[in-house]
């Protein structure tokens, strides 16, 4: 019973001493912490303070820019002051609407605050406008990766800046057509991160984006989120944004009056608003609102007097969609169907041809590039904090075993727990190499079939673009699809049904007297396939039927939105 007493005795001594030691690796981790947070934040040169303050208000943007440009960048002594002098002169070029030539000012921000990381706001704030210089320069791609980097970097508490790099994603995706759903879904983040911070000027700007979406899809709710900027905007008297606003709710109910001449009055009363406010110097597309109203109304004279005032300084505005939907109203107004046949022909062409943005693919990818890095940095980080735990442990548990050994000489029982612990950490550094080896065989197979389809792009490209050569003819007679090849097509369902979350199986479950063909369109939408490039494939004689029978399967299988919402919505599913 003695022996048994002392044992017990020596292990509970070797117990509060392991304590202790984790209580001091604790502490000393907490006090680490401390000392890495307690950076001060630089003090900048009180003359950008002051423009940095007044680029916050919009009638005030274009004094902060004289002010910046009073100030020689060769007078700034310190590094810091470059480098938020270089962030604000970017920053106020770019809302004073002045073009930016390269982005060597903005780059001069990003290294400095990136090795500078207790001003997390600039830094941030650095990644958004490197994003805009970029747009401006054309690199859409890229710019996308800015604003998702300053999205991610954002603090927690920093609504502002996490909102605004939304809403250039948001204005990204809208300028290049992406109409899947990614523009509303990044507008109505941006929205709610400017409610936190309770900005109403850029809460104005997401609910007239919104709403100008919103206006084909879902009128009521496009009528709700105007009427909510126009209230927003009549509270700062931003007359502005009221022209803007009521310009989009008059042609939402011109749009409707086609069908229902009771919103001819709703939108002949948002157009007297913007009278009261005055008819001089108005964007263009407000002029040709006018015009369509009032030839909706029966007033074509007046329509046209609005018209010509739209063409008055630029006359290449003829060519517009806008212009041609207008003059097409006009003639109906004055009974000459031909023409407004003709003339809406014409309108639709133009405005199917600017969806076909060669960019959008571009900037999608990035984004998901982008997402799919993120995801791989946090499960490898995740990796790394198992195995420094298990490595703590070990160290821990050998550091037991030692001091047992000590106290007992248990040589045996040290030598066997000392294996064990070997193995363990074999087995994880195994496993790591596991992951790894998959992950790398996973990105090869994923770059192979990528490669492939981007191959039948090429050839699909060549057959649209040399259609009276012998050898695009039989390049195409190849890529079509027929009933003797449609087995190499369907091997493509199952690397579809991996991108994007089993929609193959699942739409052969759930509609199961869907045909090949249909399930082949659905398949080539899923890939991203143009309207071209699908016809060519299915053999169809122009991009439009492709619309047509789009719309066809979305009614066979009673679907309440479009195709590629319903791919999105599939997407997002919980797998």
């Amino acid at each position: 019973m003695i022996k048994i007493y002392c044992i017990g005795k020596k292990l509970y001594l070797c117990t509060r001493m392991i304590k202790k030691l984790l209580h001091i690796w604790f502490s000393l981790t907490i006090l680490a912490g401390m000392l890495a947070g307690c950076h001060d934040t630089p003090q900048y040169d009180s003359r950008l303070t002051i423009a940095d303050s007044l680029m916050t208000i919009p009638s005030q943007r274009h004094v902060a820019m004289e002010q910046l440009l009073d100030i020689q960048p060769e007078s700034l002594t310190k590094e810091s002051d470059k480098a938020y002098y270089a962030l604000l002169i970017t920053q106020a070029r770019y809302l004073n609407h002045q073009e930016i030539p390269n982005d060597d000012e903005i780059n001069i921000a990003i290294s400095f605050f990136k090795s500078h990381t207790e001003d997390h706001e600039k830094f941030t704030r650095a990644h958004i406008f490197k994003g805009t210089v970029l747009e401006g320069m054309g690199d859409f791609a890229n710019a996308m990766h800015y604003y998702k980097e300053a999205e991610s970097i954002a603090g927690e508490e920093d609504s502002f800046n996490r909102g605004y790099a939304l809403l250039r994603m948001g204005k990204l995706y809208t300028n290049h057509h992406a109409y899947d759903g990614r523009d509303i879904e990044k507008l109505e983040q941006a929205l709610s991160y400017f409610r936190q911070c309770k900005d109403t000027i850029y809460q104005i700007i997401c609910l007239k984006e919104l709403g100008a979406l919103y206006r084909s899809r879902k009128a009521d709710i496009a009528e709700n989120l105007l009427n909510e900027a126009i209230t927003l905007a009549d509270k700062r008297k931003d007359n502005q944004n009221i022209i803007n606003c009521n310009n989009i709710l008059a042609y939402l109910y011109f749009m409707q009056g086609q069908t229902d001449h009771a919103y001819n009055k709703k939108a002949y009363k948002q157009l007297q608003r913007i009278k009261a406010i005055g008819l001089n110097n108005l964007p263009k597309n407000v002029y040709t609102t006018f015009a369509c109203v009032y030839a909706n109304t029966g007033k074509s004279d007046s329509a046209m007097w609005f018209l010509d005032l739209a063409t008055q300084n630029d006359s290449s505005y003829r060519h517009s969609t806008s212009y041609l939907e207008a003059m097409g109203q006009i003639a109906k107004a004055r009974g000459d169907m031909y023409k407004y046949y003709k003339l809406s022909h014409e309108s639709d062409s133009m405005s199917f041809s600017s969806l076909s943005d060669p960019h959008v693919f571009n900037i999608i990818t990035s984004e998901v590039k982008y997402d799919e890095n993120q995801k791989y940095q946090q499960e490898k980080a995740h990796r790394n904090r198992l195995l420094i735990l298990a490595l703590i442990s070990s160290i821990l548990l050998l550091l037991a075993l030692l001091l047992y050994r000590r106290s007992h000489r248990y040589d045996k029982l040290v030598l066997e727990l000392k294996d064990q612990s070997h193995d363990q950490m074999q087995d994880l550094t195994d496993m790591q190499q596991s992951i790894n080896e998959l992950q790398i065989n996973d990105e090869r197979l994923k770059g192979f079939i990528s490669s492939h389809i981007g191959m039948m792009r090429d050839i699909i490209e060549a057959c649209y673009h040399e259609p009276n050569n012998r050898i695009a003819e039989n390049m195409k007679r190849i890529v079509k699809f027929q009933d003797s090849n449609k087995d190499n097509w369907v091997k493509l369902f199952d690397y579809i049904d991996l991108e994007h979350n089993n929609i193959m199986t699942r739409t052969r479950e759930n509609y199961p007297d869907l045909n090949d063909r249909e399930l082949l369109l659905l398949a080539l939408t899923c890939m991203g396939f143009t309207y071209i490039q699908i016809a060519i494939i299915m053999g169809y004689s122009n991009a439009t039927s492709v619309s047509v029978i789009k719309q066809r399967l979305v009614k066979k299988m009673g679907l309440d939105c479009s195709l590629n919402e319903y791919i999105q919505n599939n997407d997002n599913m919980k797998k």
